[in-house]
């Protein structure tokens, strides 16, 4: 009796020993799951805890906002952006980068930080597909180079359905001007790191998402908010490897289009003005028309040619190089594009015909006198109308594009944003692309109207009045 006394007195202790361990044990794993739980919630950004947000339909794929909802944020051009990010360590920027992702896919709710909107001009590089292993799984991502700083590469990605893919691949093209507007464009920034050349390297991402179409409706696309995201494939989009081909097809594209100076780069721009509901917010980059040929106010130029990387073993990661199988690229003036709606599709502006270019042509020095203008001070009779009396334009031009009996010129010593649109008569040949030339008070253009667009761009129309 005492030896049964004994042994059931020592399965007691066991037992109670085991359940100890039990609810230790069991008290750690609830610690753990509820300290996992708030890991979880609080960072999206990682690839694990967005599976697992997604499958309890706790996080929301990427949202259209609108104008009037907005997320607050600072517009930052080239050098506040460089100022901001361009002095971080790499631990740093990871966490700078981690915090902007996780606010992105939280669609910025109930975030006490203003995100920072990309602003400037940026000539693009490259063109990339999108794919199934990429953050964002159908669309393209151009890698870009601010004018204004080249110390800054903005890599800005483009979600779009896999029906409008080929149309982003041709309107995007290397070598365009993608202007970036504050009053026009809400373009996110949603990672930062730094080139091993010490550059700068963002991911941006429009959050006004729309369709498009060409003045010369020769092509739509539309953009889309992703459905899903893959965390997993990471960003930066782009990998060194990557990079450095653009670069190359970049300097080439350069050298060939003779624009190393960068001074006559064709532009990307909008033209529909929008409503400003928030001072802190504004719509996504409009993009050119496909094909062979662009048009500016009714003229047909040619367009460059985007990065191809067809039959190049380049690793690009987590990219594929949307691929274009035509000739070396020459500089041209792109089409402004603006928001289409299936009702009411805009106009396009037809070229002049070949009877509407016909007019009084003088000898040298024998026009009538007026007001002799530069580039420059033309741009002062913006919105003016048709001057009453003759004002004529003269100084240094260079030749951007050319078709269709007219040029489009740049002002040798002009600002950047004026654009000289040339009608020449009927029978006469324009100068040559990349012509320079120069015309005095005896061969001065005529001055027809200027006009103002909402993308900032000042357009001086003007026409050949005077015999070779």
């Amino acid at each position: 009796m005492p030896k049964r006394t004994s042994l059931g007195h020592a399965g007691g202790d066991d037992n109670l020993f085991v359940w100890t361990v039990f609810i230790i044990l069991l008290a750690l794993f609830a610690a753990t799951c509820w300290i996992g739980s708030f890991y979880v919630f609080g960072h999206p950004e990682n690839a694990f805890s967005y599976r697992v947000l997604r499958s309890l339909g706790k996080v929301d794929p990427p949202k259209r906002f609108k104008l009037t909802a907005a997320p607050r944020g600072r517009f930052l051009d080239a050098d506040k952006l460089l100022e901001r990010y361009g002095d971080q360590s790499p631990a740093q920027l990871d966490a700078a980068s981690d915090l902007l992702l996780r606010n992105y896919l939280r669609n910025y709710y109930q975030s006490k930080d203003r995100v920072p909107y990309v602003t400037g001009s940026f000539n693009i590089m490259g063109v990339f597909r999108l794919g199934p292993n990429n953050f964002v799984t159908s669309g393209v991502v151009a890698l870009a180079r601010s004018t204004d700083n080249p110390s800054l590469l903005l890599e800005i990605i483009f979600p779009a359905e896999e029906k409008n893919v080929g149309n982003l691949e041709r309107m995007l093209q290397t070598g365009l001007d993608l202007t970036l507007a504050r009053t026009l464009d809400l373009t996110a920034v949603i990672n930062a790191r730094r080139l091993p050349d010490g550059r700068l390297n963002l991911t941006a991402v429009p959050l006004l998402y729309g369709s498009y179409t060409s003045t010369d409706d020769t092509g739509t696309f539309s953009l889309e908010p992703p459905v899903s995201l893959k965390i997993s494939a990471g960003l930066p989009v782009l990998n060194q490897a990557a990079v450095e081909k653009a670069e190359e097809y970049y300097a080439g594209y350069l050298e060939r289009a003779g624009l190393a100076d960068d001074s006559s780069a064709p532009a990307l721009m909008r033209v529909q003005k929008t409503e400003a509901a928030n001072p802190e917010a504004a719509p996504v980059p409009a993009v050119p028309p496909p094909g062979t040929t662009e048009m500016i106010d009714g003229v047909p130029v040619a367009r460059a040619v985007a990065v191809d990387t067809a039959g190049e073993d380049v690793p690009v990661a987590r990219a594929e190089p949307a691929g274009a199988d035509a000739p070396a690229p020459t500089p041209a003036p792109t089409a402004a594009l603006e928001p289409f709606t299936a009702a009411t599709p805009p106009a396009a502006t037809p070229a002049p015909e070949s009877g509407a270019r016909n007019w009084t042509l003088y000898d040298a020095g024998r026009m009538p006198r007026g007001r002799l203008l530069d580039a420059n001070a033309a741009r002062n009779l913006a919105g003016q109308g048709a001057p009453a009396d003759p004002v004529y334009l003269s100084g240094e031009f260079s030749v951007a594009g050319t078709g269709g009996g007219r040029a489009i010129l740049r002002g040798r010593r002009a600002p950047r944003n004026v654009r000289i649109i040339a009608d020449f008569p009927a029978g006469a040949t324009p100068p040559a692309q990349g012509q320079t030339f120069r015309r005095d008070s005896s061969r001065p253009f005529r001055i027809d109207r200027v006009e103002e667009g909402a993308d900032g761009f000042v357009n001086v129309y003007v026409r050949e009045i005077t015999r070779p």
